[in-house]
């Protein structure tokens, strides 16, 4: 009897042992499952169940205004007023003549009878350095020179001075008067307002002035219509006495049209002093195709006219 009991004894043992092995390797079975697959559902399922916005959890904090100050009014620097509005009369006025539509000639001295040095184009602008018995000195090449101031416009000229004018020139011996100034007694001068008044005086009334030379340029062309003709004096007076005029200049036998290189308004006359010699360029603009004879002529005074050289024939087309 004992040993059969013990026998069975042993064999219950050996079962539970084998059912409890069993157990623990289920146990163990289950502990793997849930380690190495189940787990990673696990942890993913928060994030997606629950997700956590940054920008909402934590709302960042508004910078306070003094970390980014506006500057204080009186870092700003103060505007400076602008040159006219400080000193609105600091621009200097400046005299000046401008030349008209003709173009004139520049003199050494203020009057006729001085020489020649030069002439300004129409529109041509001078600086005023002076005055004189109605010329104007001016800034000329470098160096100074007159011009008639009727003949000119001038500007800002309150202040110039009077200045003395030079010495005038001694004028050459005076010489016969070539046939050149015997002008056809038929030929009559135009009106008042445009030419010499009244008929060509008979040869060598000319009160003693002498026509050296009296050139039209180019002549006699063709010259285009409306171009300038330009033409040269040279004329001495041949007396110890002063002659006065009105008018000097060119003037059209066909036409009448009278160019005044130097005319004046009674009782102001220009005038030849005695012996003297003097020279002039100027230039004659005539508007209509043609052919057309030049003369040299002159108004006196009194309103005695002459023509003193010419005819020079000229064609404009």
């Amino acid at each position: 009897m004992m040993g059969k009991q013990e026998l069975g004894g042993g064999r219950g043992f050996s079962l539970w042992m084998v059912l409890g092995w069993l157990f623990l390797v289920a146990v163990g079975g289950l502990l793997i499952w849930f380690g190495f697959f189940r787990q990673p559902a696990e942890e993913a399922q928060p994030a997606t169940a629950q997700p956590t916005p940054v920008a909402t959890s934590a709302p960042l904090p508004t910078a306070p205004p003094t970390e980014t100050p506006t500057p204080a009014p009186t870092d700003a620097p103060t505007p400076m007023p602008t040159p006219t509005e400080a000193l609105p009369t600091a621009v200097p006025t400046v005299a000046k003549v401008v030349v008209g539509p003709d173009g004139i000639n520049v003199r050494n001295g203020p009057g006729t009878d001085y020489t020649r040095m030069g002439s300004l184009d129409a529109g041509a602008e001078a600086l005023v350095t002076g005055q004189y018995g109605g010329w104007w000195q001016i800034e000329y090449q470098g160096g100074v020179g007159w011009v008639y101031g009727e003949i000119v416009t001038a500007s800002d000229v309150a202040a110039v001075p009077e200045v003395q004018p030079p010495a005038k020139p001694t004028a050459a011996p005076a010489t016969a008067a070539p046939a050149a100034t015997q002008a056809p007694a038929a030929t009559q001068a135009p009106a008042a307002t445009s030419a010499p008044t009244t008929a060509a005086p008979p040869a060598g009334d000319a009160r003693g002035l002498v026509v050296n030379n009296y050139v039209v340029e180019g002549a006699p062309g063709p010259y285009a219509v409306g171009a300038a003709i330009w033409f040269s004096i040279d004329i001495t007076n041949g007396t110890a006495g002063e002659i006065r005029y009105s008018a000097l200049g060119t003037w059209v036998q066909e036409t009448g049209q009278y160019q005044k290189s130097y005319f004046a308004v009674p009782p102001n006359y220009p005038s030849f002093v005695a012996n003297q010699h003097f020279t002039h360029r100027d230039r004659i603009i005539i508007p209509a195709a043609g052919a057309y004879h030049l003369w040299l002529a002159i108004q006196f005074d009194n309103g005695v006219s002459a023509l003193l050289a010419g005819p020079v024939a000229v064609t404009v087309q």
